[in-house]
């Protein structure tokens, strides 16, 4: 049995993931059954493999009894290769409140910067350990986060680690973050373990003024044993 193909890419951006050059971005699926445009919020956007999207707890759509969700819910879900529409038409969205540019114009891919972090959507405590999902950061997207919205925890590549707002705790039922932490190349620096690990980059930058008082240190005492 061949393993399912789908496209891959996250976008900022209003109806983003119309954009013809994100279905040219695609990744072979492990363990998944299902190809999923995941909405953030109304203007971000994940497109790729999922194991949770056509399970009896997967994620809501968004399009439900003729109302359209606005956060953390699935534009579209599927089970062929590469069959994400990739179309605001198609999942009855809400048209942009900007006036869209010409057809005429092309739009490349926004580029990568060669990291990597665990990306996924993933309903009930503790759904996210074990998770092997994992897709590349574009440009500016230097951090790795896992946050939780209600039952959903959502992880991937994000713009800053936050320095103030609610780690998790058991249970909680307000937004919170489990983990975030500096994006590295090859393999993702999510523990997914199930510990709070909150905001790793102030830990890290922490460390800088220490490291430059030692420098300092270091050269006076050299200068003065030259001296003496």
């Amino acid at each position: 049995m061949m393993n399912l193909t789908c496209q891959s890419f996250q976008c900022s951006g209003e109806r983003c993931y119309h954009d013809e050059a994100h279905g040219n971005n695609t990744e072979t699926c492990h363990n998944a059954t299902h190809c999923e445009l995941f909405r953030l919020n109304t203007t971000s956007y994940t497109a790729r493999c999922s194991s949770e999207c056509g399970g009896i707890n997967g994620t809501d759509m968004c399009m439900q009894n003729g109302t359209i969700r606005m956060n953390l819910c699935s534009m579209e879900c599927c089970s062929s290769p590469n069959c994400l529409l990739l179309n605001a038409t198609a999942y009855g969205d809400l048209p942009p409140t900007t006036t869209p540019a010409p057809t005429t114009t092309t739009t490349k891919a926004p580029p990568k910067n060669g990291k990597v972090c665990s990306s996924f959507t993933c309903h009930g405590e503790g759904c996210y350990k074990g998770q092997k999902h994992a897709a590349g950061c574009i440009v500016g997207f230097d951090f790795c986060e896992m946050k939780k919205t209600g039952p959903h925890f959502v992880a991937g590549c994000s713009k800053v680690c936050k320095t103030a707002g609610p780690p998790c705790s058991a249970g909680s039922k307000v937004p919170c973050y489990q983990e975030c932490c500096p994006a590295m190349p090859k393999t993702s620096c999510l523990k997914l373990d199930g510990k709070v690990h909150f905001n790793g980059a102030k830990q890290v930058a922490a460390l800088t003024p220490l490291l430059q008082l030692l420098v300092c240190a270091a050269v006076l005492s050299l200068n003065y044993a030259l001296l003496f």
